[in-house]
């Protein structure tokens, strides 16, 4: 028998979403729903432990409903044990009246278990022995990583080891400053662990679908996409562990939303059917894009353009269109510009004829321009 494990970080629960203001209530809910999605998968796969590996939530100063409604789905769960570690976001406070303190008043201390201390948790399943070896922040930030301790322990061979961490990887993540708990595979591979989990970089790693061996070190990534830095769809690991230490891995996507930028160039009719084609390839009404288009068209061109920008504005879950399409140059432009038989007249009606698409028309039409504004 394999121990199974489902494995989650990075859940912000209380995420602003302020860069979606269309949005974002639809974004809310989702996130919640999502959620519940990883329970479900988990209890139907008769999963063993659901594991979050740090920032659960976005801050420590959370609504105590919001802390009971993220409780609650958490005790939906079938399997043993619950086991999470505060990140960096929703940080250890041993005081009274914080959010950890809230939060275990709302469950089971048997079955949700919080691990904030630099100890090891062991729990038996079956003929399973299992060590959590968790690494836990106490603050926001820091250039000390948390896992020191870990490699000071001794480790039982006939033991399934599991480290739980919250921070920067190096090579894997981006921590310029060194203030985010940063750890070096290096450093992870000489604790002797047969599992890392860990949370705080955004983006799943491996980037394998399924895993037939073990990488050693798994990273969650957010259940769902979360901003328009992070778009990958979102994520969570299934893994298996058997007696032998054999490691079975694969991506389960719990979120329906999508995030998405598009740069597309429209220069003629086509290439506006074109993009039409492209913005058909979406499922639009889950769908937050962000679409910036380049180009030049005919005057009369223009309004079937933005006509369609309009129209799927309305389809899109959010749609954020940045339109810096300019209008082409032609002969009706270029004599609304110059007088006749003028030197820029000239040049630009014989750029326009040697080759209306070019870039030297397009080039010559700007420098005048630029030059006229002085």
């Amino acid at each position: 028998m394999a121990i199974k494990i489902l494995f989650t970080a990075d859940n912000h629960f209380g995420i602003s979403y302020i860069s979606f203001p269309k949005a974002k209530q639809e974004l809310l809910e989702e996130r919640i729903n999502a959620f519940k999605r990883m329970v479900d998968y988990a209890n139907a796969n008769e999963m063993n432990y659901f594991i979050i590996g740090g920032d659960l939530f976005d801050k420590t100063s959370i609504a105590e409903k919001n802390i009971k409604e993220i409780a609650a789905i958490l005790k939906e769960f079938n399997g043993d044990m619950v086991v999470i570690i505060p990140g960096n976001h929703d940080f250890y406070e041993n005081t009274d009246k914080t959010l950890w303190s809230k939060f275990n008043a709302c469950v089971d201390p048997e079955k949700i278990i919080v691990l904030n201390e630099y100890e090891i948790f062991d729990h038996q399943i079956g003929e399973h022995k299992v060590n959590f070896f968790p690494a836990s922040c106490r603050s926001k930030h820091s250039e000390i990583n948390m896992i020191g301790w870990v490699n000071d322990v001794e480790k039982k061979k006939e033991t399934i080891n599991i480290g739980i961490a919250h921070g920067n990887v190096t090579g894997l993540g981006l921590d310029n400053d060194d203030r985010y708990f940063n750890m070096t595979k290096q450093e992870l591979e000489s604790c002797g662990m047969d599992l890392w989990l860990l949370g705080h970089i955004h983006v799943p790693y491996p980037t394998n679908e399924i895993l037939h061996d073990n990488p050693r070190l798994f990273m969650a990534g957010t259940h769902m996409p979360d901003s328009w830095k992070f778009k990958h769809d979102g994520n969570a690991w299934h893994i298996e562990i058997d007696h032998d230490k054999k490691v079975t891995a694969k991506k389960f996507k719990p979120s329906k939303i999508k995030i998405d930028e598009l740069e597309f160039i429209v220069n003629n009719s086509i290439d506006i059917d074109a993009l039409e084609r492209r913005l058909n390839e979406y499922q639009k009404s889950s769908t937050a894009l962000r679409m910036n288009i380049n180009g030049r068209l005919d005057e009369e061109q223009k309004p079937r353009l933005l006509e369609i920008i309009k129209r799927y504005e309305a389809e899109f879950l959010t749609l954020d269109v940045k339109n810096n399409v300019s209008r082409k140059i032609d002969a009706v432009l270029i004599n609304e510009h110059y007088p006749n038989a003028s030197l820029p007249h000239i040049l630009l009606s014989e750029l326009l004829q040697e080759d209306p698409e070019g870039l030297a028309l397009q080039k010559a039409f700007d420098i005048l321009q630029e030059i006229n504004s002085k």
